[in-house]
C-alpha cells in the first residue's frame, strides 16, 4: 500500500534571523538512541539548480491518538520543524518553518510529508529535522547533510522500488528491484562501478591503523539505460557496493549497498563470532572459528563468561543488540559494526554526550570535565560512496580503560 504524500512547499528564507545556539554546542547523543518513539528518516533530492526536495515519511501508527474536546472522534497531530545551517558552527538560521498535520485515527496511513528548500548557493548546508508528536508532546530530530556543491552529488539521485515508492535505505538485498530518479533528466546512461572488498575491523583506540590507499579501480564496470530523468529497474546481483555516476570522470555519484543476507540484523553463528573479535584474545578466537559447532562455541564463550544461563542471555542480548544499532547507525561502505565508532558503541555503549562539528564527531563517556571521563573524536573522511565515514584519532592514553572496559564483558 502506498504512502499518502503532503508536498508542503515552505520556502521562507530567514538569513536575517540569528541563532545564538550552534549546532555544534548541542548534545546530539540523542542520534544513537533507540530508545524514541518513533524513527526520523529523510531524504533529499535536487530537484532544481537551487532547490531541493526533503522527503520524511511518518509512521503514523507510531503516533498517539486523543479525542477532541467538543468530539469523540480520535485524531492524530503531527509536527514538522526545520532549519536550515550552512554548518554546525554556524551563528544564523539561514531558513525555517514548521507545520502541522492533523489526521484522524480512523484513517490515518503512513505518511510523507515533503518541504521543498530554496539554496542561497551552490554548496553544502546542514538541516536540522524535527518530528513531533503533539499528543505525545515528544519529539525526534536528524541532522541531514544537503550537497549541492557539485552536479556529481548523491543529493543528484533519488532511490526508489520497482513499484516507483521512495526507498530510505541505500542498503538493499538481492531480491529488490529498484530504480534511481536523476536530476539530471537529460542524461541517457548512467555508469555503474562495481566494489567488492574484504575490509578490516577497526582496532582498538589506542593502536594506530595502517596507511593504506583505497583502490578506486573497480571490479567491474556497466552502463544502465536512462530515459525521462529514470533509470531502467534493477537488481543487486553480488554481495558489495555499486556507484552510480552520470559522469564517469570524477568520482562523484550515489551507491547502492549489499551486505550479507539479513542485514543489518546478526542472522548466523559466524556473524555473531565476527563482531566477537573485539573482546576475545586472538586464541580464543581462532579456537571459536575453528571448532566443529560454531553457535555452541559463541554460547559456551557467553556461558563462561557470564557464569550461568541467565546472565549469559542478557549479556548476548545487550552485545549483538548494539551491534544491529552500529549497523543502523554507522553503516557506510562497510557494515556499520566494522567501523571505528561502530567499534566503540557496542563495546562502550551508547555515548552520553555527542559534539558535531563540520569535520569532527567527539564522543563522551562521562561527566563534561570529569578528568575520569572518555573523550573520544572522530575525524570525517571525504569519501565519494558515503556521507557517514569517520575515523577514529587514535592515542595511546585509551589502552587501559579499553583493556578495562572489555573486562567487564568478560567477568
Amino acid at each position: 500500500m502506498r504512502s499518502r504524500i503532503y508536498y508542503i512547499v515552505l520556502i521562507l528564507l530567514l538569513s536575517a534571523c540569528n541563532s545564538l545556539n550552534r549546532l555544534s554546542l548541542y548534545n546530539l547523543s540523542n542520534q544513537y538512541s533507540n530508545t524514541s518513539f518513533t524513527i526520523l528518516k529523510a531524504v533529499a533530492f535536487n530537484d532544481g539548480r537551487l532547490s531541493s526536495r526533503v522527503f520524511i515519511p511518518v509512521q503514523m501508527s507510531d503516533m498517539v491518538t486523543a479525542s477532541g474536546e467538543n468530539s469523540d472522534k480520535n485524531f492524530r497531530k503531527v509536527g514538522i520543524k526545520y532549519e536550515l545551517f550552512e554548518t554546525y558552527e554556524s551563528k544564523h538560521i539561514l531558513d525555517s518553518a514548521s507545520i502541522i498535520i492533523i489526521d484522524s485515527a480512523l484513517f490515518a496511513k503512513d505518511t510523507i510529508i515533503t518541504i521543498d528548500i530554496q539554496y542561497p548557493d551552490d554548496r553544502k548546508y546542514i538541516l536540522k529535522l524535527e518530528l513531533i508528536d503533539l499528543n505525545r508532546v515528544d519529539a525526534v530530530s536528524k541532522y541531514l547533510c544537503l550537497d549541492n556543491s557539485v552536479p556529481a552529488s548523491p543529493d543528484n539521485f533519488l532511490l526508489k522500488g520497482a513499484d516507483g515508492n521512495l526507498l530510505f535505505e541505500n542498503v538493499l538485498g538481492e531480491d529488490e528491484e529498484f530504480f534511481l530518479q536523476l536530476s539530471d533528466t537529460t542524461a541517457k546512461e548512467v555508469f555503474v562501478r562495481y566494489y567488492k572488498r574484504e575490509f578490516p575491523l577497526a582496532l582498538p583506540p589506542f593502536l594506530e591503523e595502517p596507511e593504506h590507499n583505497f583502490d578506486y579501480r573497480a571490479d567491474s564496470v556497466f552502463v544502465i539505460v536512462a530515459e525521462k530523468g529514470e533509470t531502467e529497474v534493477m537488481q543487486l546481483q553480488n554481495e558489495g557496493f555499486y556507484h552510480f555516476q552520470t559522469d564517469s570522470s570524477g568520482r562523484g555519484g550515489y551507491t547502492v549497498f549489499r551486505f550479507h543476507k539479513g542485514f543489518p540484523e546478526i542472522i548466523s553463528s559466524e556473524q555473531m563470532l565476527q563482531s566477537l573479535r573485539y573482546i576475545t584474545t586472538k586464541n580464543e578466537f581462532d579456537e571459536i572459528r575453528f571448532s566443529d559447532d560454531i553457535k555452541l562455541a559463541v554460547d559456551n564463550f557467553w556461558l563462561n563468561n557470564a557464569g550461568n544461563p541467565s546472565r549469559a542471555r542478557a549479556m548476548i542480548q545487550k552485545y549483538y543488540g548494539r551491534v544491529v544499532d552500529a549497523n543502523n547507525y554507522f553503516t557506510s561502505y562497510l557494515e556499520g559494526w566494522k567501523t571505528d565508532r561502530g567499534l566503540i558503541y557496542i563495546v562502550y555503549g551508547p555515548p552520553k554526550i555527542v559534539f558535531r562539528g563540520k569535520d569532527l564527531e567527539e564522543w563522551l563517556y562521562g561527566e563534561k570535565g570529569n578528568s575520569n571521563s572518555i573523550r573520544l573524536q572522530f575525524v570525517k573522511v571525504e569519501n565519494p560512496f558515503t556521507k557517514n565515514d569517520y575515523s577514529l584519532i587514535k592515542s595511546p592514553s585509551y589502552k587501559e580503560k579499553w583493556y578495562n572496559i572489555v573486562n567487564t564483558w568478560r567477568r
